[in-house]
């Protein structure tokens, strides 16, 4: 058998059971039933192994099949006509030793089997060494046993050449019960138009072309069409042929059950829908990280951050004066400077109302409604069953996320700095102011003439001071504000990667679960 044609039978084999080991409820009963019909078939052929080819001689009642049958096998095996005893068992010719494995797979019994070569036959026979030749009961007998035998062989056999006649070729029930549904194994197929030795040429042609026009539209574009006749012995020389080249081919086997594994695998995939897209890669799933990130006060410890930033930083930098007047100005969190403010910055968290813990969960609802809508019910049940387990766990896990955020107080360099310089501009504004007015009031009172230098530098020292103040206050303010709002945004993102976090790990990674399953066992039969 082709090697790659078996690499590609067993990696489908292995998505088919893949697809079987699902909950009952993921496939219909007559899929799974199917599906494991076809993988016992699929072993037992493959470990009969590729020395023989079975080939089958299907038709309708008055096909002239087994006329045909004998014609190509050179014998007289199959009854035909009155003669032929009503009879639900297949008749078979091997050409070469042995078969015996193949047919007690078969179920053709001992005394229907058929060994065709002899001395006599010297190297006609030759090219056939390898084919087994079934003729099988009539697929239309009025005997229902018959039927199922013709339907169970036509289901085993690696190629089936469909025997029909010029009167019944276009039969409706052929086409529908039978070839259409076989579409996807045309290639594996050959039909045979039979008893052309009543047909004038263009009768013939005539029919042959509409015959070739109604397996088109049955999908069998690439079965071979053939025409016959067993009293003339008219196209047993090609039928010959193609016996042997399939049989020197020698993979019809593989190629048979190949095709039977992609039409159960593109069944079961009709049954698992196709793969949805997860929950996060929606649209949505930013929004609803957002609503939660509002019910989990992610705004509110933020501006708690930025807020008390503003104020320790303004208590460094700010002027002396002005900072010291702003000792028992409200504190941001509600205590005194000096405790542990880690703690009371995740204290500031206002609870989440019944109102928002309402809409994130209706979000996330629609959320993952919307991502699972196309998947079949029980898939979708499996989802909503993840949903209701990550709902319950939902405010718990946005608590704890929350609180797992450290929050660094931050201290820059520069206030030390900027407080240095408000120290000692306010401290040269302070003597520059002391300077001024002692010489002022030296030069008031008249005790005599200070030096000009005295005047000098107390006002350069005044003047100094206040434009050092001013100057260092406004680019204080700048930096705080900036630092404040760094401070601030740098505590919202890492609060909102807790929330994202949240979302997908905690809320939506149990329903990814059941979508990746599911987008699994579809890629598998792929």
């Amino acid at each position: 058998m082709n090697s790659s044609a078996q690499t590609e039978i067993r990696r489908l084999a292995e998505g088919i059971r893949h697809s079987l080991s699902l909950n009952e409820d993921k496939l219909a009963g007559d899929v799974r039933a199917d599906a494991q019909n076809l993988l016992d078939r699929a072993e037992d052929r493959l470990g009969l192994g590729e020395d023989f080819t079975v080939v089958a001689f299907a038709g309708s009642t008055g096909s002239g099949k087994s006329s045909l049958f004998n014609a190509v096998a050179g014998l007289e095996i199959a009854r035909v006509g009155v003669r032929r005893p009503t009879t639900s068992r297949p008749t078979a010719c091997v050409w070469g030793d042995g078969g015996n494995d193949v047919l007690n797979w078969l179920h053709v019994p001992e005394r229907s089997r058929t060994w065709r070569e002899s001395a006599l036959d010297g190297d006609d026979q030759r090219r056939l060494h390898g084919l087994i030749l079934l003729d099988l009961p009539d697929h239309d007998s009025t005997a229902v046993e018959h039927r199922v035998e013709s339907d169970r062989l036509v289901g085993l056999v690696d190629v089936v050449f469909w025997v029909v006649d010029p009167q019944k070729y276009a039969d409706f029930s052929l086409h529908s019960e039978y070839l259409t549904k076989l579409a996807e194994n045309s290639a594996n197929m050959v039909v045979v138009l039979n008893q052309i030795d009543k047909l004038s040429p263009e009768e013939q042609k005539a029919a042959a072309d509409h015959l070739r026009q109604l397996l088109n539209e049955d999908g069998l574009s690439a079965t071979n069409v053939r025409v016959s006749s067993a009293a003339t012995r008219e196209g047993i020389p090609e039928l010959r042929s193609i016996l042997a080249d399939t049989v020197d081919s020698n993979e019809a086997a593989a190629e048979r059950l190949l095709a039977d594994m992609q039409a159960m695998a593109k069944r079961i995939r009709k049954e698992l829908g196709e793969p949805v897209a997860p929950p996060d890669e929606l649209p949505g799933a930013s929004r609803l990280v957002e609503t939660m990130s509002d019910a989990a006060g992610v705004d509110a410890v933020a501006q708690t951050v930025h807020d008390d930033y503003i104020r320790r930083a303004y208590r460094k930098t700010g002027y002396p004066v002005l900072a010291w007047m702003q000792r028992n100005a409200p504190d941001p969190l509600g205590a005194k400077h000096g405790q542990d403010r880690d703690e009371l910055v995740r204290a500031s968290v206002p609870a989440t109302t019944k109102a928002q813990s309402a809409h994130v969960r209706l979000m996330a609802h629609e959320l993952i409604t919307e991502s699972v809508s196309t998947m079949p019910r029980a898939w979708q049940n499996d989802a909503a069953e993840a949903e209701k387990r990550s709902t319950d766990e939902l405010s718990d896990n946005l608590d704890s996320a929350i609180t797992a955020v450290e929050i660094t107080r931050r201290r820059p360099g520069w206030w030390s700095l900027a407080h240095t310089l408000q120290i000692v501009f306010f401290i040269a504004t302070i003597i520059g102011i002391v300077g001024v007015v002692a010489s002022a009031l030296a030069a008031a009172i008249g005790s005599g003439t200070l030096p000009a230098w005295c005047w000098v530098v107390s006002i350069g020292l005044l003047v100094i001071g206040v434009i050092g103040s001013v100057i260092t206050s406004l680019m204080a303010k700048s930096a705080r504000n900036r630092g404040a709002s760094e401070a601030g945004a740098e505590v919202d993102a890492r609060l909102r990667d807790a929330v994202g976090q949240v979302a997908q790990s905690s809320y939506l990674e149990p329903v990814k679960a059941v979508i990746g399953e599911h987008r699994r066992a579809y890629e598998m039969l792929t």
